[in-house]
């Protein structure tokens, strides 16, 4: 059964966007992207309303957002205001508009704001814990995140543009507000030590320059992790405007903002001290999706629904990525849960990129599991998966290098078993999946061995059996492949 697409259109302070998701319920994939630059905040900020120019874009945008959603058969659509609608003295005026031209909109509380990024953080990491923290250009939320759950939520006015107005970007008593402020709050108790997950663009640029200034190998922000000393190192760069638009990763509507985002970021650090700074791309879009799931539906890991969809939309034959899982599973008995769940996910990748070029399949193979954008990774586990899938698509040449400075060697070298276990299966019945219940794979002191029933002895081979010997001279013999 085809899912229809569903779209959220987010009515932010600093930009009106649509984003349309398609793929599995439980893992939703951005398949279009477009943001209206329209600063309500701004206009907010200064004039306490939204302007009469600002609001003629605004329903502009809306309505052919609207009309989008319509051509791309989008089965459901949210469509949300924050805080810049929710402080604008006329933003009922703009609601009443927006309603007329055929998109209604749901103003949503700075603690519903608060809640669903939180559950945005949870979309993607459902074992996330700590602090949730969204700074947009009107306001700040925080939540806590406890078992799965958020907690403890709260939005407060710091957003990136009154703090760039008021030009308070001082760190030590942007800290000190807020700490008062949530003092001010009987629920919020602040438990130090936990993760930060900051969610936000500013934040995610940030991470971004952080990622500039430290030389990382992976440009993919999903999941980035940051020391909680991070600060020190931007210091530097935020504070040289022409620094941050040389290094190529800023917008020019961005840089104004940067050393409020980076104040904010700082004072929270100071005021949580936490054990790591998580960026996370995930947010208030992906956690009113999330929202809506059933039970059943949010315990689906998402990393796995996501390599299923994909699996399935890629491979040739009947679709049997499960079946190989389940097929090589006896001989990785002793795998932790985190690198099997990566196993199952090499897996339901198996038979993902045939229609490259023989010459490059590996390659390519390596590409989609670093490159792909899945949910409820780390980089680590992206090149965990990319050294298995490249073994499983007969890398002629040493593993790319990039995957040993984003993962341990030996992990490394396991994932390469499991490509290899994978390789295997998929020759053993041509990539049909019809050997796999009549043929077993066994482990044994005497290494790696097939049992097959008298009814498919024939799928026996030469090329089968020197598959099978590989995979024995690697379990003998595990050694890092790494140029």
């Amino acid at each position: 059964m085809i899912q229809s697409p569903r779209a959220v259109i987010d009515i932010g302070s600093n930009a009106i966007r649509l984003v349309v998701y398609g793929g599995p319920p439980r893992a939703p994939m951005p398949i279009y992207n477009e943001k209206a630059r329209i600063s309500l905040g701004d206009s907010v900020s200064k004039t306490g309303g939204i302007s009469a120019e600002i609001l003629e874009q605004a329903l502009a945008a809306l309505v052919r957002f609207k009309t989008l959603t319509e051509a791309m058969k989008v089965g459901e659509l949210r469509v949300v205001a924050t805080e810049a609608t929710r402080r604008a003295r006329n933003g009922g005026e703009f609601l009443l508009r927006a309603a007329k031209a055929g998109v209604p909109i749901d103003l949503i509380s700075g603690e519903e704001e608060a809640r669903a990024s939180a559950l945005g953080v949870v979309c993607d990491m459902p074992w996330a814990t700590g602090y949730v923290a969204d700074q947009g250009g009107g306001s700040l939320e925080l939540a806590k995140i406890e078992a799965g759950e958020p907690r403890q939520m709260v939005s407060m006015p710091y957003g990136t543009i009154p703090l760039t107005n008021d030009g308070d970007c001082n760190a030590k008593s942007l800290a000190r507000d807020i700490e008062e402020q949530l003092e001010d709050s009987a629920d919020f108790r602040i438990e130090r030590g936990l993760p930060l997950h900051l969610v936000g663009g500013a934040w995610r640029t940030l991470a971004q320059l952080h990622m500039h200034v430290t030389d990382y190998p992976l440009t993919i922000l999903s999941n980035y992790t940051m020391p909680p000393d991070a600060a020190a190192g931007l210091s530097a760069i935020v504070s040289d405007r022409s620094a941050m638009e040389q290094s190529g990763v800023v917008s020019g509507a961005r840089v104004p903002f940067m050393p409020a985002a980076f104040a904010t970021m700082e004072a929270l650090i100071r005021l949580f001290r936490p054990s790591e700074v998580i960026v996370s791309v995930y947010g208030l879009r992906e956690g009113l999706l999330f929202d809506r799931l059933s039970g059943d539906a949010r315990l689906e890991d998402p990393l796995l629904a996501a390599a299923r969809h994909e699996g399935a939309r890629l491979s040739r034959f009947a679709y049997h990525g499960d079946g190989i899982a389940n097929w090589i599973a006896p001989i990785f008995e002793d795998d932790p849960a985190p690198l099997q769940r990566l196993r199952d996910t090499v897996c339901l990748l198996a038979d993902s990129v045939w229609n490259s070029h023989p010459e490059y399949r590996a390659e390519h193979a390596a590409e989609l599991a670093l490159e792909g954008n899945w949910p409820g990774v780390t980089a680590a586990d992206r090149a965990i998966m990319a050294s298995a899938l490249y073994a499983a698509y007969g890398g002629k040449k040493a593993r790319p290098p990039l995957l040993s400075l984003l993962a341990p060697n030996e992990q490394l070298d396991r994932a390469t078993l499991w490509g290899l276990a994978v390789r295997l299966a998929q020759r053993l019945d041509g990539g049909t999946g019809i050997g796999l219940e009549g043929v077993t794979l066994h482990k044994s002191a005497n290494g790696i061995s097939l049992e097959y029933t008298p009814e498919l002895r024939h799928l026996d081979s030469t090329t089968v059996r020197r598959r099978l010997k590989h995979l024995n001279e690697a379990f003998s013999a595990p050694t890092s492949r790494s140029e």
